[in-house]
């Protein structure tokens, strides 16, 4: 990369022409000073078609060549999930920055092993948890940090959708977002580790007899006598909400709660908790500077451009973390879904 590139535009290589590589294109296209350089698949055939529909200039039938490309800054990793360890080493080795689509890897030993080789060869890596960067999600913290609902004492989020996705855990899929949305405000936010909160149990039921996949997950966890509890499932579905209760008050968060638009905080108080004060509501509205240019697959897609955004930000600047993610906390997060697999699977 040259730093001259740098300041003008960004250049990207996705890796994988799935659902959300198609989201993800569509909105790198249309930021500023940024350009959609490569695609890269297993076949010459699918990285030609996808680059051909998006206008890609390089199209590679291997993920490493996509990774060798001199001209290439960043490579956004939406391969298949068991792929994302390897794929993300590949292009740190080869000097990229990195954003990879959640779950970046199955445990927290192999997520360590990614972050290590970033830290390394002094690049850039982002898990792709795009809640992290939704400004609702700021607006939750600052909530918190103000007292407006008192002292929080716990939390909860619901993320059960009926997939039947066979060949996914769920806990991968969707618990990650349970994780990170309670490590987000039960954690303290001056603790760039994620304040490592002990799971206290956890509960599965797998997809078939004999496999090792999860279809429902349920956990709770004490960050520090802050109690968090979720469930994830991809087998039933869930109104796929969390809320934050404090000693004056709750905090919701409607679907689509891991790319949240509105939040809503009502004050409690009197005895037994019972006069409750008229709710507030915080809208955060979708980037109206950009559009879908084919139908988008997921809800909210838009939003991407959050964590994109501050991926070219961080290039540009030669940041090798992103204050808004960090990882350590990412780790953490790894590691909080690691614990609830060993310790449900023992139950």
């Amino acid at each position: 990369m040259s730093s001259s590139r740098l300041l003008s535009t960004v250049r990207w290589a996705v890796l994988g022409t799935g659902s959300i590589a198609t989201d993800m294109t569509q909105i790198l296209k249309q930021l500023p000073s940024c350009e959609v350089h490569a695609a890269g698949s297993r076949s010459i055939e699918s990285a030609t078609r996808f680059a051909d529909k998006w206008d890609v200039p390089k199209r590679y039938g291997s993920y490493e060549d996509a990774c060798k490309d001199p001209d290439v800054d960043v490579v956004y990793v939406a391969t298949p999930s068991l792929r994302h360890p390897a794929d993300c080493l590949l292009a740190l080795n080869n000097g990229k920055a990195v954003l990879c689509e959640k779950s970046m890897a199955p445990n927290v030993d192999s997520a360590r092993e990614v972050l290590e080789v970033a830290k390394a060869n002094n690049l850039l890596f982002v898990h792709g948890v795009w809640s992290r960067f939704f400004p609702a999600m700021q607006k939750i913290r600052e909530i918190i940090d103000s007292g407006a609902i008192g002292d929080v004492r716990s939390a909860r989020a619901s993320f059960c959708q009926n997939d039947g996705a066979g060949s996914c855990s769920a806990l991968l899929e969707t618990g990650i977002y349970c994780a990170q949305f309670l490590q987000w405000v039960l954690s303290d936010p001056s603790d760039a580790t994620g304040g490592h909160p002990v799971v206290i149990g956890a509960t599965r039921k797998n997809h078939a007899e004999q496999s090792h996949l999860d279809e429902h997950v349920s956990a709770l966890l004490d960050f520090g006598g802050r109690m968090g509890t979720f469930e994830c499932s991809l087998a039933h579905v869930s109104e796929r909400s969390a809320t934050v209760y404090g000693t004056k008050g709750v905090i919701e968060v409607p679907f689509p709660f891991w790319c949240p638009t509105k939040i809503k905080v009502t004050a409690m108080s009197g005895a037994g908790s019972q006069v409750w004060e008229e709710p507030v509501e915080h809208n955060f509205p979708l980037p109206n500077d950009i559009k879908p240019l084919a139908p988008f697959n997921f809800v909210n897609s838009e939003g991407l451009s959050y964590e994109a955004g501050e991926v070219n930000i961080c290039v540009r600047e030669g940041l090798t973390e992103t204050p808004a993610f960090s990882s350590g906390q990412c780790l953490d997060i790894m590691r909080i879904i690691t614990e609830i697999d060993e310790m449900s699977k023992a139950n």
